[in-house]
């Protein structure tokens, strides 16, 4: 039996305002789609701050987790993780430049093409990328752990169908050569709702991050 309280939270309240002012608009979706958004903006804040604590760029993870997701070796060509994380040709040179000179990543004489190379994450990478897994998975767990291990698998389940209504467009990384303003709106997640674009509705000043 549920025994929490059922009080309503400044989404709700808003909500109820805004379904006054606009008629077509069905709160139970709007009130869906502002928490969704609000939590992606909690979620991404968290590992922002579990990379400024570690000191690892968000972009050294994504391609190290890129390198570390094929497995051991754990070796891939620059074309290879171009393609993979949707780069162009310069902008992983960049980027592969950045790391290896923090010797994170070292690249390699490919036996199979003598002009080619391979990449591959050095000691320190594997160990930056680990140490912010860890980390950030202990805070998720922590965040998650409001839910007991039923109302979590409903909440995947449920996630999971709601990601249905959307084409599958993969899982693309960052680009390497975005303006800064792209950067930013990407920071900040996507497009507001109808409500918040027309209520001008922020996240709570209650959500936080652990230390």
């Amino acid at each position: 039996m549920d025994t929490e309280p059922r009080e309503l939270d400044h989404i709700d309240k808003t909500l109820v305002v805004w379904a006054r002012e606009i008629p077509d608009l069905d709160p139970l979706t709007e009130g869906i789609v502002e928490r969704i958004q609000i939590l992606a903006k909690a979620f991404d804040r968290s590992m922002d701050e579990t990379l400024g604590e570690l000191g690892l760029e968000r972009r050294a993870y994504y391609l190290l987790g890129q390198l570390r997701s094929h497995g051991a070796p754990y070796r891939r060509t620059p074309g290879q993780l171009a393609a993979e994380m949707r780069l162009s040709s310069g902008a992983m040179t960049n980027r592969l430049d950045r790391l290896e000179e923090a010797g994170l990543i070292r690249r390699l004489p490919d036996p199979s093409d003598r002009r080619g190379t391979l990449v591959e994450p050095t000691e320190a990478g594997h160990a930056a990328w680990e140490r912010t897994v860890g980390t950030q998975a202990r805070r998720e767990a922590m965040f998650a752990s409001v839910l007991d291990v039923p109302e979590r698998e409903e909440l995947q389940r449920l996630l999971r169908r709601l990601m249905r209504a959307f084409p599958d467009k993969g899982h693309p990384c960052e680009p390497e050569d975005a303006a800064p303003a792209e950067d930013a709106a990407r920071t900040e997640g996507a497009a507001p709702a109808p409500v918040a674009a027309a209520a001008g509705v922020a996240a709570p000043e209650g959500v936080t991050t652990p230390a």
